[in-house]
């Protein structure tokens, strides 16, 4: 099998081949340890997609910011990810294929890092999802996460039925979408060296997708204003790539900043979100994809504290960080505002919240 030629160096490193797949599994330990499948009926893939947000740029120590969640009901959520108020859970009835790495079981620090096959300091929205679809589905699950930051939807994503774009390399179109179709086949092709427990007799089925990305097509014109479009075509290229049309899919409508960063104090962002709550409108896709907001879910606090002035709610110069609110952003948050601040209670809220979505379009109670 040719791997495939993707610009990002360490992408390469870690998803162009099956083979690369294989040898991971030494250092994972799945082949010697792997878990009986505790599921019933086959095997629940579940595709996440995006760029550097859903790598995840979340570390550990802010998930324990959402025990401070004014809403008691999210707070309470601390204790399924910490029940001994130590240590993060893990996850047997999910498995994790994270940028061609295997895990046998969900587990934090498959966030961004800079070795696939090594555990890292960070979360995406896989955590949280993965930990809220194993505890509802009988079923074994398993996620394909392919993601890669500074990449569009425009062209890193752009599916086949978009068509090719002017002045730039064949190569370099869609380069993305190949990486998660390829890593999608060579996962799947193979699911018993990759898992033994996975049960051949049972099968499998690629029940959802998960998109979250958005960031880099702020800054092309044609890209926001042709997001709506663009995400109906990948919705569908892969529906029939990988022949399943009754693939749910579950879209994060981008929230950098929170809700008030679009309109006039924002434009482009306001294009790519209507890019993406527009699927929403589209008659074919009810009751099968969803667009959800995910700008609400980031602490009030955090943005006011990291994007007031940006917002037009808070001058810093006459009204600078309180020494308490300094310490509550260095519990809070670990990262850059297009990053969501690095906020683990974020992320797990998003991944929380993709599974809800997910759950209600596969009508599962």
């Amino acid at each position: 099998m040719k791997p495939i030629v993707i610009n990002k160096s360490k992408f390469l490193k870690t998803i162009v081949a099956r083979a690369a797949l294989l040898l991971v599994l030494a250092s994972t330990g799945i082949a010697e340890d792997a878990k009986p499948v505790v599921g019933k009926g086959p095997l629940k893939i579940f595709l996440l997609a995006g760029q550097s947000n859903m790598e995840g740029h979340a570390t550990l120590p802010t998930i324990d910011f959402l025990g401070e969640d004014p809403d008691p009901a999210r707070a309470a959520l601390l204790k399924k990810f910490k029940p001994d108020g130590k240590t993060l859970v893990t996850r047997d009835d999910v498995w994790v294929v994270s940028n061609g790495a295997p895990f046998d079981k969900l587990q934090p620090g498959l966030g961004a890092r800079k070795d696939a096959a090594t555990l890292g300091v960070k979360i995406g929205p896989e955590y949280g999802f993965g930990y809220f679809m194993g505890e509802t589905l009988e079923e074994q699950v398993l996620l394909i996460k392919v993601a890669e930051g500074g990449t569009s939807l425009h062209q890193s994503w752009r599916p086949p039925s978009a068509g090719s774009l002017p002045n730039v390399k064949p190569e370099e179109v869609g380069e993305m979408y190949r990486a998660l179709v390829q890593n999608t086949h060579d996962t799947v092709r193979d699911l018993k060296k990759l898992f033994p427990a996975y049960d051949e007799k049972a099968g499998y089925e690629i029940a959802g997708l998960v998109w979250f990305q958005g960031y880099n097509d702020m800054f092309d014109e044609t890209g926001r204003k042709e997001y709506g479009k663009n995400l109906v075509m990948l919705i569908k290229d892969l529906r029939k790539e990988f022949n399943a049309p009754n693939m749910k899919v579950a879209v994060g409508v981008m929230g950098v900043n929170g809700p008030l960063n679009e309109g006039a104090i924002n434009p482009k962002q306001a294009d790519v979100r209507a890019g993406q709550r527009f699927v929403n409108t589209v008659e074919e896709f009810k009751g099968n994809v969803k667009a959800f907001e995910s700008a609400p879910l980031l602490h009030p606090k955090v943005v006011e504290l990291t994007a007031g002035e940006w917002l037009h709610t808070r001058d810093f110069k006459k009204d600078p960080h309180t020494p308490e609110e300094k310490a509550l952003l260095q519990r809070a948050t670990s990262n850059m505002g297009f990053h969501y601040n690095g906020e683990g209670r974020f992320f797990i809220l998003l991944g929380k919240q993709f599974a809800d979505t997910m759950l209600e379009l596969m009508k599962t109670k």
